[in-house]
């Protein structure tokens, strides 16, 4: 374990891309590797997590309801949506479903729908709220004007790392909620990066992210005997939108620190 941060450094140095890790034992608070952790990053859609987090805090505090019907705006539609595709389009969903399909699918449009009932400002007054000092909500996803404009959304691993500690320790939101958190975050369907070489069936709460030359994951390990955080950003690298090298870094250094840990635990 003790040179697991020397190994995962020249992996990371060896690869065509910018690269953050951050992986913290959860049961000690102990770092196991910090590489970059605090680097402020284009989120792509890990984002979604301080976005759930901020909607379930406001179910809490009796602002809104799981059940309330939300309309979804044209302006708000995103045509890779998998959920409200032609043909097949609802008009609208609960708030539970449509942050169901915000962190199970990473569906556009009803991420969007949920940013335009939260605000920006009040998203990111949340952040501000539970710590997060990297995090900044500043458009609507596939929203390219203005990223042309030069407004984009921004975290960190060390950021994700809080929101993920908070909720694993119960220092946010109440139980039933958490447990609304934790379900929708295991049932994340895109298994291709810190999941891609772990051979056991291992419970991750995690949420990826994607764009052109950029992909993200972050979440928790649920391992029986050391339960942790890992969170890995690659940026500026080859892999165009859907594309598996960056996926397959994350996936490679996510098996190296799994092994570790589970070397840790047998002795």
């Amino acid at each position: 374990m003790k040179d697991l941060a020397s190994r995962l450094s020249a992996v990371m140095d060896a690869f065509p891309a910018r690269t953050a890790l951050y992986c913290v034992d959860l049961t000690t608070g102990a770092p196991i590797a910090a590489i970059r952790e605090n680097t402020r990053v284009v989120s792509a859609s890990t984002i979604k997590v301080p976005i759930l987090c901020c909607a379930l805090q406001d179910v809490m505090d009796g602002k809104l309801s799981l059940d309330q019907h939300l309309a979804i705006a044209p302006a708000d539609f995103c045509s890779d949506t998998e959920v409200f595709e032609p043909g097949y389009r609802q008009d609208g969903a609960s708030l539970w479903e449509m942050l169901y399909w915000m962190i199970v699918s990473s569906d556009n449009t009803a991420t969007n729908t949920i940013i335009s009932l939260l605000g920006h400002d009040h998203v990111n007054q949340y952040c501000r709220t539970i710590g997060l000092t990297q995090t900044s909500l500043q458009r609507k996803m596939l929203d390219f004007q203005a990223i042309a404009e030069g407004r984009n959304n921004y975290t960190s691993p060390a950021d994700l790392y809080r929101v993920f500690s908070l909720l694993y320790h119960g220092e946010i939101l109440n139980k039933p909620l958490r447990e609304v958190a934790f379900d929708f975050l295991s049932r994340c369907r895109s298994t291709d990066a810190l999941q891609r070489y772990i051979p056991d069936a291992v419970t991750v709460l995690h949420k990826p992210g994607g764009l052109d030359h950029l992909n993200h994951d972050a979440g928790i390990f649920l391992t029986e005997d050391r339960p942790y955080y890992l969170g890995i950003f690659t940026w500026d690298g080859p892999a165009l939108d859907g594309q598996p090298q960056q996926n397959r870094l994350i996936g490679q250094l996510s098996r190296m620190i799994y092994d570790a840990m589970k070397g840790e635990s047998e002795k």
